[in-house]
């Protein structure tokens, strides 16, 4: 196959995305490296810190079709989502849509051959949203699309709002990866999700779960590192503590009224539901298995669209579900 090519150098290393769906967007480029210098699997991937959310009128123009939504109270037509199950990024999207009743479909990305993103020649990662036909890439910017006219204006500006947001991509999310990957076990446990894609061949369920399993846990010593974390477990619980001193007795961050902030934080918590990691975490802070409960029950059942298929999932956003 093109993608077991070796890597004659160092790739670059300029992420906007970090955590588990960088390494995933990655994956063909870190396998081959893995086949012709397996000491140095990972060495070279680097993730760099998300920037902190920037406003819209900083951003690059929205088209046409995106300007005219920032006028309108509807929702785009069709949305269709290409993502890896357990992205921290995917799945905080997939919340707001289901916080905001917006209905949508979901394309599960092989990692290996990245086969259902070809259309998109030069961003290679996920999440990627279609809405309405055009092309959205980045979380925060699909989030942002989807919001325009439908939220306050300008509500992702707004600096408690901002602040948070910010927080979720940079401080949370970057610890998940380290503490679902601690062990070749866990890693591959958190694989499994890969073979509850029934879009994908048990051929192609195998392979990925096997040598993804791997490849992250070998990745687990290069996040640590670059973050500084050492006791990854703790670190997560810490932070997670942040979090819900900040809520205090809520039952949300804004008291009664569900914020973006709480659906953001919900949804990147959810992409690790079914994990022991997520178990370990609930039953260690009562007040974030109370909020989570609660952020659930207002957001509502998911709007995926399955074609009215029923698709048991036991991790995930969906687990249990």
């Amino acid at each position: 196959a093109v993608w077991l090519k070796p890597l004659r150098r160092r790739p670059s290393c300029k992420f906007t995305h970090h955590t588990a769906c960088i390494f995933l967007a990655r994956l063909p480029q870190q396998m081959s490296y893995f086949a012709t210098r397996s000491r140095h699997l990972l060495a070279s991937h680097g993730v760099l810190p998300l920037q902190p959310l920037r406003s819209l009128s900083r951003t690059a123009p929205l088209s046409p079709m995106l300007a005219r939504q920032r006028h309108s109270s509807s929702a785009p037509s069709s949305v269709k989502l290409y993502q890896y199950e357990i992205c921290p990024f995917c799945c905080k999207v997939k919340a707001f849509l289901d916080w905001q009743k917006i209905a949508y479909q979901a394309v599960e990305v092989n990692p290996l051959s990245k086969a259902e993103i070809s259309f998109s020649k030069d961003y290679r990662k996920v999440p990627i949203a279609m809405l309405d036909g055009e092309q959205v890439n980045d979380s925060t910017a699909i989030i942002a699309a989807l919001a325009a006219g439908r939220l306050a204006d300008r509500a992702l500006e707004e600096p408690e709002a901002a602040r948070w947001l910010s927080w979720v991509d940079t401080e949370l999310a970057v610890l998940l990866f380290p503490n679902i990957t601690r062990s070749f076990g866990e890693s591959f446990e958190a694989f499994g999700y890969i073979s509850e894609v029934p879009t994908f061949s048990a051929p192609s369920r195998a392979a990925n779960r096997a040598v993804g399993g791997l490849a992250m846990w070998l990745a687990n010593g290069k996040l640590k590192k670059k973050y500084n974390i050492t006791d990854e477990r703790k670190q997560l619980l810490d932070t997670v503590r942040v979090w819900t001193d900040a809520v205090g007795k809520g039952p949300f961050l804004q008291g009664d009224s569900l914020g973006l902030a709480d659906v953001a934080v919900y949804g990147v918590l959810s992409s690790i539901r079914g994990l022991a990691t997520y178990k370990e975490l609930m039953d260690a802070s009562p007040d974030l298995a109370r909020w989570s409960a609660q952020v659930q029950a207002a957001v509502g059942p998911s709007m995926r669209d399955e074609g009215g298929a029923k698709v048991p999932r036991t991790i995930g956003p969906m687990a249990g579900l």
